[in-house]
């Protein structure tokens, strides 16, 4: 890959969240190469720093992001992301853990790793032992009684008038 498709690759990729890639089918480039490429501290995936517009300064050191979503998550936890990957991961996974991409749920993997389709470091499938439904589950379900109760006024409206023959 030229610089130039570099670029424009990377120009394309800063415009996204990764909060919004699950299930779109959305296919990343391949990571960069070149020597002038770092890493994104938050999802690992490889950066040019000429080209992109999503930076931070920490400690003195200057920081480069694919998109607005890491930038904002570095920015709210830094310490959080500069701290080796040993003494991030203060939670012990069992031995024969799978890992999985948070993109692309098909890759799945024993170990820690890196996922072949977009370079994002996986992360480990762990069964929480949460009690009750899950926030956003409840949060889902309210939505849809509001919607219902919000599209019940319209349909019998709409559909009234031809079981009526109006």
């Amino acid at each position: 890959m030229n610089d130039k498709q570099a670029a424009k690759t990377h120009e394309g990729h800063a415009r996204h969240d990764h909060g919004t890639h699950a299930g779109h089918g959305h296919h990343h480039h391949e990571p960069a190469t070149d020597a002038g490429t770092v890493k994104d501290p938050v999802c690992g995936m490889t950066v040019d720093p000429h080209t992109t517009t999503h930076r931070a300064q920490y400690q003195g050191k200057p920081y480069y992001f694919c998109s607005s979503g890491c930038q904002s998550k570095f920015m709210a936890e830094p310490a959080k992301y500069v701290e080796p990957a040993t003494a991030r991961n203060a939670e012990a996974v069992p031995e024969g853990t799978i890992y999985t991409c948070p993109m692309h749920p098909e890759i799945r993997q024993v170990g820690p790793g890196s996922c072949p389709i977009c370079g994002m470091a996986l992360e480990p499938v762990v069964a929480t032992a949460e009690t009750g439904p899950s926030h956003e589950l409840v949060d889902m379900t309210r939505r849809f009684w509001i919607g219902l109760v919000l599209t019940l006024p319209v349909f019998i409206l709409e559909m009234g008038g031809h079981l009526t023959g109006l």
